[in-house]
């Protein structure tokens, strides 16, 4: 028989002090760096290491977001966001697919970071993975669901803006993720 988790019986944890943030002029001069990276990027695309593919993902998420019309921090904290977790996902596959997993650990261990793993995996089905969340029976949009409420839910936990910001900008991030992706191709 299943067990149902009581989401609300999470404690909330003290926010750790906040570190400063960047001003969206120094974001979009660091995109702007990045994005005359491109050009070195797309003459020959060579990865050595994992922290050379988090750059070139960085770098091809910067551009995009660059083009897109409505430039706020948050889709470049995403982004940063979301390069480290691609590159996190090509080193080391997530030790759970099942969402609820997540849920549960978070609950049974009372560990927020458990609500992040779930919601990036989450993120990674809907935006790289679709096939692998039909496995459940479930659709897309109950990925995307379940991710924004784990990283709002760690977000309440732990004080991280960028889990707030992934949780307002899901489906855009994931569309911006999925163009970079098949850019690789």
């Amino acid at each position: 028989m299943e067990k149902v988790v009581d989401l609300s019986t999470f404690q909330k944890r003290q926010r750790k002090e906040k570190e400063r943030e960047k001003t969206l002029t120094e974001l979009l001069k660091e995109a702007t760096i990045l994005r005359q990276g491109m050009e070195e990027i797309k003459e020959a695309v060579k990865v050595v290491d994992f922290e050379g593919l988090r750059r070139v993902f960085d770098v091809r998420l910067s551009n995009i977001v660059l083009t897109k019309r409505d430039v706020g921090v948050d889709f470049f904290l995403c982004g940063n966001y979301v390069a480290t977790l691609l590159t996190e996902a090509a080193n080391a596959p997530p030790e759970s697919w099942y969402a609820v997993d997540y849920f549960i650990r978070a609950e049974e261990e009372n560990d927020p970071a458990a609500l992040r793993q779930g919601a990036n995996v989450c993120f990674l089905i809907y935006a790289v993975f679709p096939p692998r969340g039909q496995i459940r029976c479930m659709r897309l949009d109950d990925y995307e669901a379940m991710g924004r409420s784990m990283y709002y839910g760690y977000y309440g936990q732990t004080g991280t803006v960028v889990a707030y910001y992934m949780s307002q900008q899901f489906k855009p991030m994931a569309e911006i993720t999925k163009e970079c992706v098949k850019e690789l191709k």
